[in-house]
């Protein structure tokens, strides 16, 4: 970097507070923080969010406050003082001042499949920042809010605002928002995915049509590669993506007082077993618990730079493994079930979760792996094709050669009857040749490190640790 660019970096800097005000006073005391909080307020009137009039009689008014944050980058660098006016949302009554609320939100198994394709297609991602996303949404009720405080009227005091548009906070914000911007993308020629309403689709090369588009009808960021997105630093690179989470880590470890502290090189020691330890010291709940909890962040602490990487030379296939631990539980002895899915060498998508059952056996406790595994895969199948994929006969692998036995038999015997009738579900995709079950060697079981503890050299094995996630090769699987 240039002489001049430090310059300009500093004198940047020299204008943005690393302090973020606690109230409102403090603020006005600043002169940068009135300039932000003014400047929020007329986005407020450029963008026709509300309207000075009398307060009415017999309506319900909901006070504002101010929140203060300062906006960071991924290197934790103060790029914005943002100050926003919110709404106190939890006096609004259901059926007079909202009705419907819900509004979709793309969840990081999406996420991660997106970013998956995109490695397999070669694409570069872009991304762009709504800067006032919620206040586009229009409003279809009839919603009364005081004036901000330390901008009162003097002229007009006991005016108040009748929203046109939402404000943060409010309890139908967010689906107003989604409305709005679902409307301006279908007008311009996107569509729905069929399986995730948070997916819009338009198949035509235009980043700049679309770049066009959003800046037109939203106040928005400048368009560049993505790099920073709900909280994971993407690393767009010819041959792939790289994903990591060093930022959040850092930030995780400086907030519990442990950026000095030992690393551990594995997330629990091999052979842990943690109950409800009644006898034990109390730190909220118990020391040991608190202990296990520390291990974790000591495993963090040696670990900051791993992540997952899509590689775009693999290829694009739908492979799963899953696994259980019978009876692991201390407290009511359920098991817990593990699995996860890769699309060629890109993992995607993995979950540890209690059973909802006890099994009486290490065979039932796998079949009913298999089911919560099957249904995941399922989801999986419908969402990807979106991207104009539709996957059969997919593999799904287990070291569990009685509950593949179980899942292939379609006759109920003695063994089984007394199972939930919702695990058995299995059985019809396997009929139907929607999935294949395979055995895999314990050695080469993926899902192993979502059941229990692993030591360091089987950890290893499994090639979930490190800045690589591959599924080991497909000759050592044995049908």
């Amino acid at each position: 970097m240039t002489r001049s660019g430090t310059q300009n970096e500093c004198l940047f800097a020299a204008f943005l507070s690393n302090h973020e005000p606690s109230h409102v006073k403090e603020a006005l005391d600043i002169f940068d923080g009135v300039n932000a909080m003014q400047e929020e307020l007329n986005q407020f009137e450029r963008l026709g969010v509300w309207r000075h009039v009398p307060k009415p009689k017999n309506k319900l008014i909901i006070d504002l406050k101010w929140i203060f944050k300062n906006k960071k980058d991924e290197d934790g660098i103060v790029t914005r003082n943002k100050p926003r006016v919110v709404a106190k949302g939890y006096k609004q009554q259901a059926g007079i001042d909202y009705d419907e609320t819900f509004a979709p939100v793309a969840g990081l198994e999406a996420i991660w499949i997106f970013l998956g394709y995109t490695a397999h297609k070669n694409f570069i991602v872009y991304q762009v920042d709504v800067k006032i996303a919620f206040l586009n949404g229009e409003l279809k009720e009839e919603v009364y809010v005081s004036q901000p405080e330390g901008f009162v009227d003097r002229t007009k005091p006991n005016h108040v605002y009748i929203l046109d548009k939402a404000l943060y906070g409010l309890k139908q914000a967010p689906r107003a928002w989604y409305d709005h911007l679902s409307n301006v993308l279908l007008e311009n020629g996107f569509y729905k995915g069929k399986n995730d309403s948070t997916l819009f689709i338009k198949t035509d090369d235009m980043c700049t049509w679309f770049s066009n588009l959003m800046t037109t009808r939203f106040e928005m960021s400048m368009l560049r590669e993505l790099s920073f997105f709900l909280g994971l630093q993407v690393l767009q690179k010819p041959d792939g993506i790289f994903i990591n989470q060093s930022k959040y880590i850092g930030d995780i470890l400086k907030r519990f007082h442990m950026d000095t502290s030992s690393v551990a090189k594995t997330h629990m020691a091999s052979g842990t077993l943690i109950g409800a330890n009644p006898k034990g010291k109390l730190a909220n709940p118990k020391e040991s618990h608190m202990l296990a909890v520390k291990r974790i962040l000591q495993y963090l602490k040696g670990t900051p730079n791993h992540g997952l990487w899509y590689p775009n030379q693999s290829g694009f296939d739908l492979v799963t493994f899953f696994d259980a631990d019978h009876g692991g539980c201390q407290l009511d002895r359920k098991s817990t079930s593990g699995h996860v899915q890769f699309v060629g060498d890109k993992l995607v998508s993995w979950g540890s979760k209690k059973q909802h059952c006890v099994s009486t056996s290490t065979a039932e406790a796998e079949y009913v792996a298999a089911a919560s595994c099957c249904s995941q895969v399922l989801w999986m199948r419908t969402q990807l094709r979106d991207y104009g994929y539709n996957f059969n006969h997919i593999p799904i692998y287990c070291d569990s050669k009685s509950a593949i036995a179980i899942t292939c038999n379609l006759v109920q015997h003695s063994r089984t009857k007394h199972i939930d009738i919702r695990y058995h579900f299995i059985k019809d995709h396997v009929e139907r040749g929607t999935i294949e079950l395979y055995f895999v060697n314990t050695k080469y079981q993926l899902a192993d490190l979502f059941t229990k503890p692993l030591d360091e050299k089987r950890g290893n094995d499994t090639h979930l640790t490190g800045k690589t996630c591959v599924t080991p090769s497909h000759q050592v699987l044995n049908k």
